[in-house]
């Protein structure tokens, strides 16, 4: 395979990619063997005539199923017990008994049986398909508001702009037709969906593909789960990290080592502060296998979690929501190749680790295995960042498990300056639009499910306060999403259907603590609150006699490193058209449900200090562990809307870098939300071993 970025092109498809699946229906029963698939294509090419381009595609385009041995193994093995029996019955009952060599056969079978359970899920393409074209249209850019915007065949302004495709500016919507192979529908037998890549070829030597783009279900949509996982800041020095250390504490002796740190004493020591916390100091004291935190381990290990669900058939689809990587240009890297192209990003990393693709083995790495689950993929504001920052700041090396000494030893490597690390550009996602998704903005339906997909943006430095306290709030939604969220209302959305919003940036986000203000404000009250956790609703529930008394809107600040536009309007969204709001961003596990507003309303302010511009909350908000409480569909239809922040797959927090490696599990039953946990991949690994 050779990538975009090497290779003159006559044609690139543009979607559906990787992060931005196309799913099919069939028939769960399989009884319609030769139904005939149609889907539309979004390509982008240099030819200018839609006949002269339909002669550039012909015969270039391969449909790959992406199947799994376990599966054909079974089958192979089912065939050879079946024949055995029949072998048997024709010989008769006393025969069977007096022939050593049949049993022994018989024996080598149940071996093979018992093995075939224990082994690793491993995937491998099949037959390729050759798709017929039944329409090639030619379509001009537009923008999500456009009433006539879909989800595949609209080409956006960012991509042109960004010259994501380089020299291939004009776009084409070619529609598709294509059935199953037997080999595939042997598959789904055993199987809920099965996924299928969509190979270009360049030329004789040259093949692009778009990996995962196009899965094929026996999924009704009404019972069915899927995975919600983000933030996991993955990045080639990730692997490095183990590797350095090491050789830096065999190469040093203890001499060597305590000259470094009069050498760093003034670094060393406003390091040291910080590692006052008592669950900071108990992990240090581990050996560094056991506490350093590699995100890409965890995404790693994540990815063999999801691959058993798949094979017992408990995953559909697994939203991430953003920080998908942790900067986007590979650090220590020498300044010429210090480019957006997608070889010298982490948008290589992030790809090679979700597909398996050869990676250089370090120290300390795990194995890893091809996700065989297809992604839906929304960027965060650590997806606009450029550049690498350094680990030392605010202690940031806490929360992959490091002592202060082993941060500094990577100054050498990872070294940089506070001010490239926080610029932002919309070139960093360059990569991501040409080999993850290109869509910023999407949403699709499944039955009577609709999944909205929407980009927070970048870091926002109009809320100055969030920024200097290490929560930054990110740009928000523009009046473009808006737009496109109200066409959703009018054109799509059905009464009784099941609408998820993703995002990278939470919806609501209070402040630990009651600031100053709201204490002097509430002196005179009978109860002083001053802590979140404390204002828990089963909490208020004890000891007020009113349920609006035990809101939180009108206690905190609930807008606390949110977006920073349009945040009225989504938490409106939030509260009229949606179930579930799944969002990341804060590294934490806190769950919210809203509820219309009785006659007092509260009011947040919008961006202070710059503006104090009061903004009413559109509804009431309250706070508890609600994944926990309400565990059936009756219940969570009774107090939903629920607005939920996951903890992060890849990263901890300071206090407790530990808790990382949380995603959420979501359960649809009769067509009703009915469960949304938060689950921790080491807890289920321990239970596993």
């Amino acid at each position: 395979m050779s990538t975009t970025n090497q290779i003159d092109e006559d044609f690139k498809l543009v979607n559906p990619n990787l992060g931005h699946p196309k799913i099919l229906s069939i028939d769960k029963d399989l009884k319609i063997k030769d139904v005939m698939f149609q889907m539309d294509l979004l390509f982008t090419s240099n030819v200018k005539n839609p006949d002269e381009f339909v002669n550039v595609i012909k015969d270039k385009i391969e449909i790959i199923p992406l199947l799994e041995y376990k599966p054909k193994l079974r089958l192979n093995l089912e065939k050879k017990i079946n024949k055995l029996k029949k072998k048997l019955k024709k010989e008769g009952v006393w025969s069977r008994f007096r022939r050593k060599k049949v049993l022994k056969k018989d024996h080598h079978l149940k071996l093979r049986e018992i093995k075939l359970r224990k082994l690793k899920p491993h995937a491998y393409r099949g037959s390729p398909i050759i798709p017929g074209i039944l329409n090639v249209k030619k379509i001009p850019l537009k923008t999500i508001s456009d009433l006539n915007y879909e989800e595949f065949g609209t080409p956006l302004s960012y991509l042109v702009q960004n010259n994501v495709y380089r020299n291939l500016y004009i776009y084409y919507k070619v529609s598709i037709e294509f059935n199953l192979t037997d080999e595939i529908l042997d598959f789904l037998k055993r199987r809920n969906f099965v996924m299928f890549d969509i190979n270009q070829k360049i030329d004789q030597e040259t093949i692009h593909i778009n990996y995962h783009s196009v899965v094929v279900s026996k999924q009704e949509w009404n019972n069915f789960t899927f995975v919600h996982a983000t933030d996991l800041h993955l990045a080639e020095r990730n692997d490095k990290i183990y590797e350095i250390i090491k050789k830096w504490t065999k190469l040093f002796g203890l001499k060597e080592q305590e000259k470094f740190l009069e050498d760093q004493k003034k670094d060393f020591e406003k390091m040291l502060k910080l590692e006052d916390n008592p669950i900071y100091v108990r992990e240090i004291k581990k050996p560094l296998k056991k506490r350093l935190i590699n995100p890409n381990n965890q995404m790693r290990k994540f990815i063999k979690l999801m691959n058993r669900k798949v094979l017992h058939n408990d995953l559909d689809f697994i939203a991430l929501t953003g920080d998908l990587v942790d900067y986007t240009i590979l650090s220590k890297l020498p300044k010429e190749k210090r480019v957006f192209d997608y070889d010298h990003t982490n948008w290589r990393v992030f790809k090679e680790i979700v597909l398996n693709l050869p990676q250089k083995k370090r120290r300390g790495m795990v194995s890893g295995e091809e996700l065989l689950c297809p992604i839906f993929t929304i960027t965060g504001n650590h997806d606009y960042r450029p550049f690498h920052y350094d680990l030392r700041w605010a202690g940031l090396y806490r929360k992959i498990g490091l002592k202060a000494i082993e941060a500094l030893a990577l100054n050498d490597k990872f070294i940089s300056f506070p001010i490239t690390s926080i610029i932002k550009s919309t070139r960093a996602l360059k990569g991501y639009f040409s080999e993850i998704n290109p869509s910023l903005d999407y949403s699709f339906r499944l039955g009577k499910n609709n999944f909205i997909f929407l980009n927070s943006g970048s870091d926002s430095f109009r809320n100055i306060g969030d920024l200097l306290t290490g929560h930054p709030s990110l740009t928000g939604l523009t009046n473009m999403q808006i737009k496109y969220l109200e066409n959703l209302i009018n054109y799509k959305f059905q009464e009784d259907d099941n609408n998820f919003l993703f995002l990278h940036g939470p919806v609501i986000n209070p402040k630990k603590k009651v600031g100053i203000i709201k204490r002097i404000k509430h002196r005179f009250g009978k109860k002083i609150l001053t802590r979140i956790e404390s204002m828990k609703e089963s909490v208020l529930k004890k000891f007020e006699k009113k349920p609006s008394k035990t809101r939180i809107d009108d206690k905190v600040n609930v807008k606390f490193g949110t977006i920073a536009s349009n945040w009225e309007k989504l938490v409106e969204f939030c509260n009229r058209y949606c179930v579930l709001t799944l969002t990341g961003h804060t590294h934490a596990l806190k769950e919210f449900r809203l509820a219309d507003t009785d006659k007092v309303k509260s009011t947040v302010y919008d961006a202070p200090p710059f503006n104090l511009r009061k903004i009413e909350n559109p509804a009431a908000i309250y706070y508890d562990n609600y994944s926990d409480i309400y565990t059936n569909t009756k219940d969570i239809a009774e107090f939903c809307p629920f607005v939920v922040q996951t903890p992060a797959l890849g990263l901890g927090g300071f206090k407790n870098p530990k808790l990382t490696g949380g995603y959420r599990e979501i359960k649809i039953e009769d067509e009703k939300l009915a469960s949304f946990k938060v689950k921790y991949i080491h807890r289920l690994l321990r239970e596993m071993l």
